[in-house]
């Protein structure tokens, strides 16, 4: 009698960055998303609809999918995309008001003084805590909606289930943006490709993160 296999504790790091490529028509799925950045002016909505394609794969994989999700339900996707738009800003809104805030030049006839912003480290620390968290707050997204994005004791429950795991996706995805950016070495164009992929690797590795700490919200 064989004896079940325990669900994995960690990302897989190799699936997240593979995953792309063992899709069915992977490369016009990632078309799609190159059109949606290219056309980007046209109000923001593209972007809106990319990200609610996004929210789509992560929540693909953390029910056990394994593939970018098809173009479908456009309508859906731009409502999910914008809804988390608002949730992002929202989270960032501290650290930039701690970022931007407090600084100021005077100046008196020829000669000026620069008065740094005492509050400049702090809204760093938000910064670094927020990429963190962020993979939690997107699985609390993924889960209950805009509400659940902002249910803090769930979110640093997730976080902190398992620390190294929670390091590690934040890590894995400053790499995945580091290889949407090479796209620029490309004259430019390059970004329409890279970026999506980079996108849907982080996807990815949310909807895992998602998966594997549901534990943590389930709990009693």
């Amino acid at each position: 009698m064989s004896i079940p296999m325990p669900p994995s504790i960690q990302v897989d790091v190799g699936e997240a960055f593979g995953f792309v490529f063992q899709s069915r028509n992977w490369f016009g799925r990632l078309a799609v998303g190159a059109l949606c950045l290219l056309f980007f002016w046209l109000l923001f909505i593209p972007l809106f609809i990319l990200l609610g394609y996004f929210v789509e794969t992560a929540r693909t994989i953390s029910r056990g999918g394994r593939e970018l999700p098809p173009w479908t339900d456009i309508g859906t996707k731009l409502r999910e995309g914008f809804v988390l738009a608002v949730v992002l800003f929202i989270w960032n809104l501290p650290g930039s008001i701690l970022s931007g805030t407090g600084s100021s030049i005077h100046c008196v006839g020829s000669s000026c003084s620069y008065t740094p912003n005492v509050l400049a480290p702090l809204g760093g620390l938000y910064t670094l805590l927020l990429g963190l968290i962020t993979a939690a707050i997107w699985s609390q997204y993924l889960e209950g909606g805009f509400t659940s994005a902002f249910d803090f004791r769930a979110i640093f429950r997730r976080a902190g289930l398992r620390p190294g795991m929670t390091v590690l996706v934040w890590l894995m995805a400053i790499v995945a943006g580091i290889i949407g950016g090479l796209g620029v070495i490309v004259v430019g164009i390059g970004l329409l490709f890279t970026l999506p992929y980079a996108f849907s690797v982080i996807a990815n590795l949310y909807g895992q993160f998602s998966q594997r700490t549901q534990s943590a919200v389930t709990a009693t």
